[in-house]
């Protein structure tokens, strides 16, 4: 499903002028390849494939472009913007827009639960930002001694024992993707019931929605339920969703906790991943993993060594593919199906897309 969402060339020389707000604090030879210019060209040329392939868009993808369009709208409300960036990140936008609007073909109300997610999600307006802050990067000596301390940690017991227990662990517990899409849709169209009502929150406003969940679905997001893999991604997701809804009932500080506590656990798993030099097989989940929990602020995920790492594994086409397909940069009448994971790369433009935001207008 369109759920295990789940998101930097730059040719020559700078297209782009930026702005000077905060910067993370990377290392130089990370800065040209990380910063907002080039991650928004390498954006652009996802977005390119996209339009190219149209009629072969499938959600997952449409969730990813709905996404970073989100991020491009929030960066086009700067006052800070140049003009030849403004012009090329409005032209990105536009393009965004018209792959954005592929969901309209898709789906027709009404349909399952898969659907009513899909058709409700995909709409870059409900991923726009809220707030205006600069982003606070988090100075190198302290990720550094952050680093040491989790590696000294992991080298405490036999990584291949570990990576080997988590093999074991990734297909445990819950929830689904049915129950994702399922638990999704009733944050979505608020249908049913709650235990959630314990969280009340009596500063919502008397129109404020409450929300009622169903028994099924409290328990299979419940956080005193462990989970791994996109099981673990699956529940953020969840808590994501939950928190934009602003329901009358559901108190934020609950929200930020269940965010806080998620990303803690996936940090975990990120960490063995990356301890393993990011093997084919984790790269999806890796990159969903970094996306969420970036996109939940939490400081761990803005690591500038795992989005390069990721970046590179953009290909000549401009999308993301498992296993290091060959092939790159070759042509044929469908780039999307011959060179691209259509989740990957969705995951990769909504990460793209953040990233570039975090420079350029902060968390």
């Amino acid at each position: 499903m369109v759920l295990r969402l789940l998101i930097l060339l730059t040719f020559g020389g700078t297209v782009l002028a930026s702005p000077t707000p905060a910067q993370p604090s990377w290392k130089p030879e990370m800065a040209r390849e990380l910063a907002p210019d080039a991650l928004l060209v390498r954006l652009d040329r996802l977005v390119n494939v996209c339009v190219a392939s149209y009629e072969d868009l499938t959600t997952d993808l449409l969730l990813g472009i709905a996404i970073a369009n989100a991020q491009l709208r929030t960066i086009l409300k700067q006052q800070a913007l140049q003009e030849p960036q403004r012009q090329f990140v409005e032209s990105l936008a536009k393009k965004c827009d018209f792959v954005e609007s592929r969901i309209e073909s898709i789906f027709s109300f009404p349909s399952g639960a898969n659907a009513v997610v899909s058709k409700l999600l995909i709409d870059s307006e409900f991923w726009q930002s809220e707030g205006d802050g600069k982003m606070v990067a988090i100075p190198d000596q302290m990720r550094n001694r952050r680093s040491r301390r989790r590696r000294s940690e992991l080298m405490m017991n036999d990584p291949q024992a570990m990576m080997e227990s988590y093999l074991e662990a990734i297909d445990a517990g819950g929830p689904s993707e049915l129950q994702s899409d399922e638990c999704l849709s009733e944050l979505l169209v608020n249908e049913s019931e709650n235990e959630f009502n314990t969280t009340a929150n009596p500063k919502a406003g008397p129109t404020a929605r409450r929300l009622i969940l169903s028994r099924e679905c409290s328990a299979a997001m419940s956080l005193r339920k462990r989970s791994y893999g996109y099981h673990l991604t699956h529940k953020l997701l969840f808590y994501i969703v939950l928190g934009r809804q602003r329901f009358a009932n559901v108190d934020r500080s609950f929200v930020a906790d269940g965010q806080r506590t998620l990303c803690e656990q996936i940090l975990r798993e990120s960490e063995l991943i990356a301890g393993f030099d990011y093997p084919d097989l984790f790269r999806d989940l890796f990159m969903e993993q970094v996306f969420l929990c970036a996109f939940s602020d939490a400081p761990d995920f803005t690591n500038p060594g795992w989005l390069a790492a990721i970046v590179s594994w953009q290909n000549g086409e401009g999308c993301f593919k498992y296993y290091a397909d060959g092939g790159d940069g070759a042509g044929g009448p469908n780039a999307l199906t011959a060179h691209c994971s259509t989740h990957m790369t969705g995951v990769g433009a909504a990460l793209l897309g953040l990233f570039a935001r975090f420079q350029l207008v902060g968390q």
